[in-house]
């Protein structure tokens, strides 16, 4: 009786897959977008806390159709167990909406490889999402690992002392991290801070330039006049520039060998023409009675060879004495400070 009961119920599953299967038959095939990410770095090995310059390029197909929306670029940077390390997300330049098919569209991006416990094989994957609002991540051309994530390259990450070290010395205060993202540390500099990094050419025949890449902003608003930021590097070179905006700028500042010097240490100075105090301004912007200058996210150095052929790099230039601050305001008036004189730095 037991044998005829299970004999019952496999041919009751039996039919009852045979009553699925056309369902299943019926469930319509994805339809790939004839549009393929891909990516490329100016370096596959990066250390930890370096700075990678990424080229995404979007290729669209003659029959590709055209998206009906802005998407956001998903980039993600993945270890070898799945697990992501950081992302590059980002909108598309041009906007999506506006790509054409047949056509092809490449931009590089600066971004700096976090420091974290890690070092080994990345696979990097791209797609494409909606923002903002809910909605289905389009289907692209590629190795699809999943919710639409596309393999576009692989690299590996090396230990941050692979990198020129650097020795943070006078003029910084302790590190901070972002409300919105604790794995992110800043510094804020005092009017001036001192960083000095081993010189790669120290002890060799042949010769090599650096890049120096500072990505930093500031209290615009804070200061009674608009803040001028110089930075110094080796044998007084480097840039001089007023910062006119409270959005976050990147410096990527070429020095050649030379302008290096013999000595086994080179010094990188950031000397802002004026200071603040946030407690003694007028009205008091909080209880900070710390001397503030710069607010640096990075400040890195690295041999021009390993860079690359990076975006948006400035020659350094000799540096001459600073102007002398304005000491009267347009109409002939005396300027009025928007701060009290910085305290004296505590030892």
């Amino acid at each position: 009786m037991r044998l005829r009961r299970t004999w019952g119920l496999a041919v009751v599953a039996a039919l009852s897959g045979a009553l699925l299967l056309p369902a299943c038959n019926r469930r319509k095939a994805v339809e790939i977008n004839p549009i393929a990410p891909s990516v490329k770095v100016n370096r596959t090995k990066a250390p930890l806390g370096s700075a990678l310059e990424v080229t995404y390029t979007w290729t669209l197909a003659a029959n590709a159709r055209k998206l009906d929306k802005d998407y956001r670029a998903l980039v993600h940077f993945l270890d070898n167990h799945d697990v992501m390390l950081f992302e590059d997300d980002h909108d598309p330049v041009p906007p999506s909406s506006t790509w054409e098919p047949g056509k092809t569209y490449s931009y590089t991006r600066t971004r700096f490889v976090p420091v974290y416990p890690y070092v080994g094989d990345v696979e990097v994957r791209m797609g494409l999402y909606p923002h903002p609002g809910r909605g289905e991540r389009p289907a692209l051309k590629g190795e699809d690992k999943g919710f639409r994530e596309y393999k576009v390259a692989t690299l590996e990450l090396l230990p941050q002392t692979e990198n020129i070290f650097p020795v943070y010395k006078e003029g910084w205060h302790n590190p901070e991290t972002q409300p919105e993202n604790p794995s992110i540390e800043r510094f804020w500099t005092k009017k001036e801070a001192l960083m000095s990094f081993k010189n790669p050419n120290f002890g060799r025949d042949q010769k090599t330039d650096v890049i120096v890449y500072l990505q930093a902003d500031t209290c615009v608003k804070c200061f009674p006049q608009t803040p001028e930021l110089t930075v110094t590097v080796g044998n007084n070179v480097g840039l001089r520039f007023p910062i006119e905006s409270p959005e976050v700028f990147l410096k990527k500042i070429h020095v050649k060998a030379a302008d290096l010097g013999a000595e086994e240490w080179v010094d990188v100075r950031l000397s802002m023409n004026q200071s603040f105090v946030p407690k003694n301004l007028n009205p008091p912007l909080n209880n900070d009675d710390r001397e503030l200058g710069l607010l640096v996210y990075h400040l890195y150095v690295t041999d021009a060879a390993s860079a690359g052929t990076p975006e948006g790099v400035t020659e350094a230039v000799a540096l001459g004495p600073a102007e002398p601050a304005k000491a009267r305001a347009a109409g002939g008036k005396p300027a009025k400070p928007a701060v009290a004189p910085a305290k004296q730095t505590r030892p």
